[in-house]
């Protein structure tokens, strides 16, 4: 053994130029996704939506060595995709808020990844002192004006979405962990003891988003970012 830290594999998907879905990328994906993108109203919701999931394929197939319309997928209990099949062997997660997704890879530990665009128009106030314990209420309500609220609130709860996704439960028990600081989950409700088994960090995002990566397992973990765009090159993304 080494003893070297693991790496999280995390890639930005900007929405790329306006326009209808790239055809390359809506052919690989399954007849599920095909049902979902067609659902939205939006023609830009539609092309993100394909660019996101397209990019998840390219991505995972890329890291096991097959086609991209091979991957197959299952739900867990509470709705998390998982490789499924005959294709397996990595971990992945996808998050997307407004015009960026951000897709996660662990070889091995369960991985969870979240986005959050800064809404400064949001209620920076009310929805922390409603969904957050009284401690990380308060760090969001000192904030200097709107956007400094906007982002801590934007920061924290990426926080929580990437840790609830990585351990597959729901949004609801992942709001009550303190995670005021990333780094090893280290309190939270007695019921929720799962939350004492990961990591939460921090990873760059694009400028108006915050965003964050969680790992089971309370190992140190190092976080390679790059900039996904069809048809697949990847370049260092700007922190």
């Amino acid at each position: 053994m080494t003893g070297e830290p693991d790496t999280v594999q995390l890639w930005l998907v900007p929405d790329q130029e306006p326009g209808p879905a790239p055809a390359e990328l809506l052919s690989v994906l399954d007849p599920e996704e095909r049902s979902r993108a067609a659902a939205y109203l939006s023609s830009d919701a539609r092309r993100r939506f394909v660019l996101a999931h397209g990019a998840v394929r390219h991505l995972v197939a890329g890291r096991l060595g097959v086609a991209p319309q091979e991957i197959r997928w299952r739900r867990g209990p509470h709705g998390k995709p998982e490789l499924a099949g005959r294709y397996t062997g990595a971990e992945v997660n996808l998050s997307h808020s407004g015009a960026v997704a951000l897709v996660a890879l662990s070889a091995s530990r369960r991985v969870g990844v979240d986005v959050q665009r800064v809404l400064p128009r949001l209620d920076a106030t009310g929805m922390p002192e409603r969904y957050f314990l009284p401690e990380e209420a308060g760090f969001v309500r000192a904030g200097a004006d709107p956007g400094s609220r906007a982002e801590r609130f934007a920061t924290l709860w990426a926080r929580k979405e990437a840790l609830v996704k990585a351990h597959g439960g729901r949004l609801t028990q992942g709001l009550r962990i303190p995670l005021l600081d990333s780094g090893t989950v280290t309190g939270g409700h007695p019921a929720d003891a799962w939350a004492h088994d990961y990591r939460v960090a921090d990873v760059p995002a694009p400028e108006g988003y915050r965003a964050a990566v969680a790992l089971s397992g309370t190992g140190a973990f190092l976080v390679s970012v790059d900039r996904w765009t069809w048809p697949g090159r990847t370049s260092p993304a700007p922190t």
